[in-house]
């Protein structure tokens, strides 16, 4: 049998240390933590293992913070539910952010550290659908569920090319994004709203080729927009920033840890969801990775930043495609206070 690398050995004894702490009974360096009370984007999985590992690790404990975790109901809902249940942070659609400050709810969080880089929505079509554009949507009906990230920023793609949304029928489901998807397959109705990571990861747990499946990316189709962010709650920012610097901080390693050991996220999710469908998950971590975090800004930026005037834009362009009361400025939606150092930002991920 091979000896584990140092890598490896090291990796086990964050691990091991993280767990021993916790099994310990030292109570004192527990209740010394600061505890926040987190919402999710989902239930775990890959796409939140920052999270995960990066307790299993210690991060957090390092940092003096103790994290309890709620499970979210899609990324488009966690800006409004941190906002009315309190939440001392919150892991979702920087979108959904973008209206509820729009709106002037004072409850609003804010972003402090922007994930994706790039909007991970898509529609997606049959592979033999004769919907090759944005034009091509015009009379189709395309369906999804209510709170679906793609479904609730459709008006912006519609609005960049010039498609009259009203001509599109929009429907929607509770049922899973497996059952969503075979629908379409079935022909029941044209496309399907979605992230990519989703729509694929759902194939592969169905069984169905990916290749039945294609998809109009909103990155190349709305290149402004950028999708999850971590948000915290304003209070929080007011009352203890040197908290939220150690959550951001804690965070970036989580995010670090993840781009360096992927197979280790894979393993710290898993030990929450044993039962979760491995292959599945790790298509989901690998085009997260891949795609949704790599838009080319992050050589220059790393992951955790924006360029002011992209985001702008896309404030902007969402403001006027959904009607919303007002624009507000980038730093009401965005906090740069708590930006992680340039050097210590990962920036493997940009595509070029």
């Amino acid at each position: 049998m091979p000896l584990p690398t140092r890598r490896e050995l090291l990796r086990t004894l964050a691990i091991t240390s993280a767990f021993a702490l916790r099994g310990s009974g030292v109570a004192h360096a527990i209740q010394s933590r600061t505890r926040l009370r987190v919402l999710l984007n989902s239930d775990y999985s890959s796409v939140n293992t920052w999270f995960t590992l990066a307790d299993d690790l210690g991060y957090f404990s390092e940092a003096g913070l103790a994290l309890d975790y709620t499970a979210g109901r899609g990324a488009y809902t966690a800006a409004g539910r941190t906002a009315a249940e309190s939440f001392d942070v919150g892991y979702g659609d920087v979108n959904a952010l973008v209206e509820q400050v729009a709106a002037s709810n004072d409850r609003a969080p804010v972003a402090v550290y922007m994930m994706f880089n790039r909007s991970p929505s898509v529609v997606a079509v049959p592979a033999d659908s004769p919907v090759r554009t944005p034009a091509d949507l015009a009379g189709r009906h395309l369906r999804g569920h209510a709170t679906d990230v793609a479904l609730q920023t459709f008006p912006v793609l519609a609005a960049a090319h010039g498609v009259d949304a009203s001509r599109v029928r929009i429907s929607t489901s509770e049922a899973g994004m497996g059952a969503v998807v075979a629908g379409m397959l079935a022909g029941e109705y044209d496309g399907t709203f979605g992230y990519d990571s989703t729509i694929t990861a759902a194939l592969i747990t169905a069984g169905t080729p990916t290749s039945r499946v294609r998809f109009l990316p909103y990155p190349a189709l709305t290149p402004d927009l950028y999708g999850s962010a971590l948000m915290v709650s304003r209070r929080l920012v007011r009352e203890q920033p040197g908290v939220v610097r150690g959550l951001v901080r804690a965070v970036n390693r989580g995010v670090a840890a993840v781009v360096a050991d992927p197979a280790a996220a894979l393993a710290a999710t898993k030990r929450r969801v044993p039962a979760m469908h491995e292959a599945a998950e790790r298509a989901r971590l690998e085009h997260t990775l891949r795609s949704d975090m790599s838009h080319r800004e992050g050589a220059r930026l790393g992951i955790g930043a924006i360029d002011d005037a992209r985001f702008t834009r896309a404030i902007a362009a969402l403001c006027a495609a959904k009607r919303l009361p007002r624009v507000p400025r980038l730093d009401e939606v965005f906090d740069r206070s708590f930006a992680i150092p340039a050097n210590d930002r990962i920036t493997t991920l940009a595509a070029g």
